[in-house]
């Protein structure tokens, strides 16, 4: 027993270590993986993607208000009188009733009872129904309640639209800040490391008498500033990594031990916008827009059935009853139409007219819609008004970063000429470690322009897309319910 304490132990070590190592396991990534990910695994697309489905059962409950309801009964009685004598009845009932888009209300039923202590009994057949003429008459007013579900249900879907898209904009953010922080972090250590190096150099010139005391603290002074930079990319590194794994995954036991590893996300290529074609775009593709049009739609349902509901109550009912038999003794289970007798069909007809007055409380519901619906169209075109800023703020910041790319890429490199020169003249004795210093600290300048410049321009045409709607279409992402 002693003899597999040990193997125990090991395989108990086993156990406890393995999640942290495959926790450990680098994510590794490219934006394209990215975006499919988060596709996947989002939890954020996951629970909106429940809005659809909760939306088409509405649509199924509406749709239910039509249904026939079938109903079936079975009564017996018993009674007993002062003299002691017994009488039983019994009775069963068998029914179908519904309502209709047109506002009908219908019922059909057979009905038999038993009666004189089971000896004798009566059936009949009859049918029933109620039919609206002016209001609840039709299907505008009839149908509102499912034609509103399935505006709702519609309504969800761009609903869901939206998430993604703000989830697949929000990856790309990220991914293109956390790669940004990984080059500022490289540019702030070789900056960093330039200083150190410049340092270690004057100690030495000091050393020999050539420079003074003074050179060698301006160094180290300026080695230790540019460490805050190096601590800053590293935090940012670590910050836009768990912003990233939280978009991507859908995990919550791993998130924080998992490193990530990302590839340089491409620079696309693209021409000048047109800003014109993109307001189109916008007004085709853009979930808020699309939501806004449906509310107008539901605006108008509603005035439907507030217009109806403003006019009198003036409903036809007509009744049934037929094939009527009654059978005084139990005949043979075939000799009971023969020993029956038939009673006499029976029919009714009534029109019910009400009408509430003055009917203000139909009548302000009625203009209440309309008033709403002129509203909703106002704010339709606030809305496209807000659509064509939008993009065409966007396309500027789109062209504006681009042509930053160029301007600080050229900086950057006239900055590592004058490095350069500087380097040679210190070597030369006619600069000061002072002035190197500063054109590191220049240098450093542009490079993170460049790199701000690049992301700032990735950055832009993903929200040029969002803005006209046409991320999915962009990323190649097609959404089917």
């Amino acid at each position: 027993m002693n003899a597999s304490l040990p193997a125990l132990l090991c395989f108990c070590l086993l156990v406890a270590t393995a999640p942290a190592r495959e926790a450990e396991r680098p994510l590794r990534l490219t934006l394209t993986e990215a975006i499919r990910m988060a596709m996947e695994k989002n939890l954020a697309i996951k629970v909106s993607a429940y809005g659809p489905d909760i939306a088409q059962e509405r649509v199924r409950t509406e749709g239910g208000a039509f249904d026939p309801e079938l109903q079936a009964g079975w009564e017996h009685e018993m009674t007993r009188t002062a003299l002691g004598a017994e009488a039983r009845v019994g009775g069963f009932s068998l029914g179908l009733g519904g309502f209709t888009p047109l506002g009908t209300t219908y019922t059909l039923g057979a009905n038999t009872t038993a009666f004189n202590d089971y000896n004798g009994y009566h059936s009949s057949l009859s049918a029933g129904l109620t039919q609206p003429l002016l209001r609840g008459f039709g299907t505008g007013v009839n149908l509102a309640g499912l034609r509103i579900a399935r505006v709702n249900r519609e309504a969800s879907e761009w609903v869901f639209r939206q998430q993604v898209i703000n989830v697949v904009t929000q990856t790309i953010y990220v991914y293109n800040e956390l790669y940004a922080a990984t080059r500022r972090l490289d540019a702030a250590r070789r900056t960093r490391d330039a200083a150190l190096r410049l340092e270690s150099d004057e100690r030495r010139r000091a050393e020999l008498g050539v420079r003074i005391g003074l050179d060698v603290t301006t160094a180290r002074a300026e080695a230790a500033s540019r460490e805050e930079a190096v601590l800053l990319a590293e935090a940012a590194i670590a910050q836009n990594e768990r912003f990233l794994k939280q978009l991507v995954t859908g995990e919550t036991a791993t998130l924080l031990r998992t490193p990530v590893v990302i590839t340089p996300p491409p620079i696309p290529a693209v021409g000048r916008l047109d800003v014109e074609q993109g307001v189109r775009d916008a007004l085709n593709e853009r979930p808020d827009y699309r939501q806004a049009l449906l509310e107008l739609r539901l605006r108008a349902i509603e005035i439907v059935v507030t217009g109806n509901a403003k006019l009198p109550r003036l409903d036809l009912s007509a009744s049934l009853n037929l094939l009527g038999v009654q059978q005084q003794e139990l005949g043979s289970s075939f000799g009971f139409f023969d020993d029956g007798v038939a009673s006499p069909n029976s029919w009714s007809v009534g029109v019910v007219f009400r009408l509430p007055i003055p009917n203000r409380s139909a009548r302000g519901r009625y203009n209440a819609a309309k008033l709403q619906k002129a509203q909703a169209l106002l704010d339709l075109h606030r809305m496209e008004q807000i659509i064509i800023v939008e993009v065409a703020n966007a396309a500027t910041e789109v062209e504006t970063a681009h042509k930053r790319i160029a301007t600080t890429r050229e900086a950057l490199q006239l900055a590592n000429e004058s490095l350069s020169a500087g380097g040679d003249r210190l070597k030369a004795g006619s600069a000061t470690p002072f002035e190197v210093l500063e054109l590191q600290r220049r240098l450093a300048e542009s490079e993170a322009a460049v790199i701000k410049a690049e992301a700032d321009y990735r950055n832009a045409l993903s929200e040029y897309d969002r803005r006209t709607g046409m991320t999915l279409l962009r990323n190649g992402i097609t959404l089917s319910r």
